[in-house]
């Protein structure tokens, strides 16, 4: 049943994304995820960003995930530094052990431009949800990723990177979703 639930709210944000923003694809040997997005300009210098994302991997595991996010990149332009604040919202379906989550973690991102001929930035992103936030057969969701970024045409990125992401099991066990390198592109409409 979550399986359903995760699937349809992944979908329904890609959807809501597609009127606007950003499609990013991220691809490995041991996982595939797509994620759309919307953002909203409040001045030139601050946004909101908010979508979703779907997530399988090998292990046949699925992740559905919903998000809200201000930060400083409120045109898309390029910046020296941006940073961002937000929360997200996980539906998670484990195969092995066959487990069902809810898990709601803040958290946020960084990123420092690198000047160059095609603009790159390294970008730094981590979410958490404690205990008290989560529920289901799992006592905690985190999320830590490193990725390079680089435009190499006006709303055109590609990416490499390293993800973690493991749910603790209620049987004190680190489930990991996706734990490598991933690389992908990011289109903005």
């Amino acid at each position: 049943m979550l399986r359903r639930i995760a699937l349809a709210t992944a979908l329904l944000a890609c959807t809501v994304g597609t009127q606007a923003a950003e499609l990013e694809i991220a691809l490995s040997d041991a996982m595939a995820e797509i994620k759309g997005s919307s953002r909203t300009q409040q001045t030139a210098n601050q946004g909101t960003q908010f979508g979703g994302s779907l997530l399988y991997n090998e292990d046949k595991d699925l992740l559905g995930s919903l998000f809200l996010q201000v930060n400083n990149r409120g045109d898309g332009a390029w910046r020296p530094v941006t940073f961002g604040v937000g929360a997200k919202l996980w539906l998670g379906s484990l195969d092995r052990p066959d487990e069902d989550f809810i898990a709601l973690g803040v958290g946020g991102e960084i990123g420092i431009g690198i000047p160059a001929q095609i603009p790159m930035a390294v970008v730094g992103t981590g979410y958490v949800s404690p205990n008290i936030t989560t529920s289901g057969d799992t006592d905690r969701v985190s999320e830590l990723m490193l990725r390079l970024e680089a435009e190499v045409t006006r709303g055109a990125h590609v990416f490499a990177g390293y993800r973690h992401l493991q749910a603790r099991s209620s049987d004190y066990r680190n489930v990991r979703i996706d734990d490598g390198l991933h690389a992908g592109i990011r289109l903005r409409f």
